[in-house]
């Protein structure tokens, strides 16, 4: 008896559709609220200043522990705005439009919580850190992550290619810098890793149903 062989060809999947609709509007918030944060921080509005960087004596030493969440927000000056403004509209854009509010904002600030709680652990008492680096490498890392699981319509080969591409491109800075905290982009990176392959888990059978196949019986 002869065994009839094909070819699955997966020809759309959970990322061909379009971003969700008012994604847009969720990027462009996103960037106001970090502008605004740090306008608040440079003026020194109502002497407000001095709570919102995170470092370990406040945090784990006096429980100050809302300073995980209003580092985030705070840069130390408009050059590190700027730097960090473009990936976080770009990558709210995409977390937000199709992965939706669950995961942006609300699991990447909480997530985000976290890298700073890790990242503040390993230094020194009176280091303060600040800035949305950290989430935007974490962000990154969840995006790139599913998108090497999902994107089924390339090879593995070539989504891999594609995500180290994009890391090198965007995210593996061009100079060295003194004052950027590189242990908490690797921090973000890592666990931004580790929470996707989680998410992609619990949802894979959900994020696979929006895959549409073309059989190729000659394959």
């Amino acid at each position: 008896m002869d065994i009839e062989e094909y070819e699955v060809i997966v020809k759309e999947t959970w990322l061909s559709k379009k971003p969700a609709e008012g994604s847009g509007l969720v990027a462009a918030t996103s960037l106001l609220a970090i502008a605004g944060f740090s306008l608040l921080f440079w003026s020194n509005s109502a002497g407000l200043a001095q709570y919102y960087p995170a470092n370990p004596e406040q945090v784990l030493k006096q429980g100050q522990y809302w300073r995980l969440f209003t580092s985030i927000f705070v840069h130390a000056d408009l050059t590190h705005l700027l730097s960090n403004s473009i990936g976080v509209g770009f990558l709210s854009y995409l977390l937000y439009g199709y992965f939706g509010y669950k995961v942006y904002p609300c699991l990447m600030l909480g997530a985000g919580a976290v890298v700073t709680l890790i990242a503040v652990m390993t230094y020194p008492p009176h280091a303060n850190l600040l800035g949305a680096s950290g989430v935007i490498y974490l962000m990154a890392a969840f995006w790139l992550t599913l998108y090497i699981c999902l994107e089924r319509r390339f090879s593995v080969g070539k989504r891999i290619i594609r995500a180290i591409g994009f890391l090198i491109i965007v995210l593996i800075p061009t100079s060295y810098d003194p004052q950027t905290s590189y242990r908490t982009h690797a921090i973000g990176f890592g666990v931004g890793v580790i929470i996707a392959a989680l998410y992609f888990l619990a949802n894979k059978d959900r994020l696979r149903r929006a895959e549409e196949v073309e059989i190729d019986r000659d394959g």
